[in-house]
C-alpha cells in the first residue's frame, strides 16, 4: 500500500531522515555520541578532515571534532543543524561546523575529506538513493580515505522477558520506517558486501550494543524513551493506517512491564564497518 507520500517519505529519507527527526530521537541521540563511533577513532588522526554525514543533533561529530583536525557535518534537516550548531557552541568548538546539505548531493569538491562517517543513515535508504549517497561519498573522499558506517541489524537485538507488548512495540517502530525489502532489517550484517559492490575495499567490521538496562536508571529512562516515542509517532501511525489504538496502548503497557522487571535486559545491536577508498 504505497502512497505518493509514503514514497516521498521514503526518498527523503535517503537525504538525512527529513521526516524521522521527532522530538523523541533527537533527545535519544544526544545522550549516545561518543561511543557510538570508538571503532572508528584507531583510524582517525589529529591532521584528519571528517565529514558526518547525516549528523542529526551532532552528539557523534561534536565528540569526533576533539580528536581530529577538522570536521563537518550535514544533515538536511534544518532543526538538526540548529540544534548540532548551539551544541558545538556550547562546547567551544573552532574546528567545527555544520550546514544543511543533501547527502546524495553534497556540496563539496572531490576528494575534500580524510574520512567520511555514516552513523544509523543508509539502512533507511531505498537501493538508488543508497547508491547516490555512496557514490557521493566516495567523490568527496581524497583517495586512501577511509569511510566508516554503523547500522542496525534486528537479528542481533537481546530482549529479555520476552514481553509481547515490547515486542509490538519494536514491530510499530519498523512499521514508521517503511521497509519494503526485508532485507533491510538486516542491512548492518550486510554493510561489508554493500560497500565493497560500490567501490571501496573494507579493512574492518565488528559489532557492539545499546544498553538500555545496564541498571535500574537506564531501565526507566528506556521505558521513558519508549513512551515519548510511542506517544509522538502513534498518530502519525494511526493515521497512515499502520497501527491501531488499542495496539499503541498494548505497546505502552509491554514497556512498563518490561521496566517493572529488576533483571529486565535489552541490548540493540549495531554493526560497524570501515572501508577503504583504493
Amino acid at each position: 500500500m504505497e502512497s505518493a507520500q509514503s514514497e516521498r517519505l521514503r526518498r527523503s529519507s535517503g537525504r538525512g531522515c527529513a521526516m524521522r527527526h521527532d522530538g523523541s530521537i533527537v533527545e535519544f541521540q544526544q545522550k549516545r555520541g561518543g561511543d557510538s563511533a570508538a571503532f572508528f577513532v584507531p583510524f582517525l588522526t589529529s591532521d584528519t578532515i571528517l565529514l558526518d554525514a547525516g549528523c542529526g543533533p551532532g552528539t557523534i561529530t561534536v565528540a569526533l571534532a576533539g580528536i581530529v583536525g577538522s570536521a563537518v557535518g550535514v544533515d538536511i534537516e534544518p532543526r538538526a543543524i540548529a540544534a548540532a550548531s548551539a551544541r558545538a557552541a556550547e562546547a567551544g568548538l573552532t574546528n567545527l561546523t555544520f550546514a544543511e546539505a543533501d547527502m546524495t548531493a553534497l556540496p563539496f569538491e572531490d576528494g575534500s575529506f580524510d574520512a567520511v562517517f555514516f552513523h544509523a543513515v543508509l539502512y533507511h535508504q531505498s537501493e538508488a538513493v543508497l547508491t547516490r549517497t555512496l557514490a557521493e561519498a566516495r567523490r568527496v573522499l581524497k583517495p586512501g580515505g577511509f569511510l566508516a558506517t554503523r547500522d542496525a541489524d534486528v537479528g542481533g537485538n537481546v530482549l529479555h522477558p520476552e514481553i509481547d507488548g515490547v515486542r509490538l512495540a519494536l514491530d510499530l517502530w519498523q512499521r514508521w520506517y517503511e521497509h519494503d525489502d526485508p532485507k533491510a532489517l538486516f542491512f548492518g550484517r550486510r554493510q561489508s558486501s554493500i560497500l565493497r559492490a560500490h567501490g571501496f575495499t573494507p579493512v574492518w567490521a565488528g559489532a557492539s550494543y545499546v544498553n538500555h538496562s545496564a541498571d535500574a536508571a537506564s531501565r526507566s529512562e528506556a521505558v521513558a524513551d519508549a513512551r515519548r516515542s510511542l506517544l509522538g509517532l502513534g498518530p502519525q501511525l494511526v493515521g497512515k493506517g499502520l497501527a491501531a489504538d488499542d495496539e499503541i496502548q498494548a505497546a505502552l503497557a509491554g514497556w512498563e512491564a518490561w521496566g517493572a522487571d529488576p533483571d529486565a535486559v535489552y541490548f540493540r545491536c549495531r554493526c560497524e564497518c570501515v572501508a577503504r577508498k583504493d
